[in-house]
């Protein structure tokens, strides 16, 4: 007996409205279309960054990938198609994609749309030249139509593949926009002090 082609295997989007961080990656790579969850390649800085940046109480395993809802935080990826790298994708994919997540995107409103790799916010933003500072973007991604007044925050790709930054440097990155989700009193471990 064969077994299903791992590039017929889409992943869920996990949202509802209003939610406190939506994060976006590329799209799913090899490991995670097989085994069905997000970020589910062991060499990938997900997970662990999630808790060790103080945004999770635990770290999640990918199979409790919907429990992303219980802390008001959503998950989707830019192109649903998997691929073994994104480097496979086509400009058709991207097109695609980024029209299907800025409707997403206007539908369901979230307070922060964490990008999980610079390529992934260049595609989503139509931004394919020029330097992308990473962390929070400037106010003209929040004002803009398309992002529906959420705020864009931009993490290095936690893909294990990502040489561009070191594992320190990646894992930092979740710990900066836990601060900024505390300075809006928006985190969902910290609620705000009462007065």
């Amino acid at each position: 007996m064969t077994g299903i082609d791992f590039t017929e295997r889409w992943l869920p989007t996990y949202i509802r409205r209003d939610l406190t961080v939506l994060f976006c990656g590329i799209n799913p790579g090899r490991v995670s279309a097989t085994a069905g969850y997000h970020y589910a390649n062991p060499a990938n800085l997900f997970w662990r960054g999630l808790h060790q940046g103080g945004l999770t109480p635990r770290q999640l395993a990918p199979v409790e990938t919907a429990m992303l809802l219980d802390y008001n935080y959503g998950i989707t990826d830019l192109v649903s198609r998997p691929t073994r790298s994104s480097v496979d994708l086509r400009e058709e994919d991207f097109a695609l994609g980024s029209e299907q997540f800025v409707a997403m995107v206007q539908t369901y409103r979230p307070r922060v749309i964490c990008f999980n790799g610079i390529t992934a916010f260049r595609q989503a933003s139509g931004q394919k030249k020029g330097s992308v500072t990473l962390g929070l973007q400037p106010e003209r991604y929040f004002a803009t139509e398309d992002w529906a007044g959420s705020y864009v925050f931009v993490i290095p790709s936690t893909s294990g593949a990502n040489a561009s930054f070191t594992r320190e440097e990646r894992l930092a990155m979740f710990g900066e926009l836990s601060q900024f989700l505390k300075e809006k009193n928006w985190h969902p471990l910290h609620p705000p002090q009462q007065a």
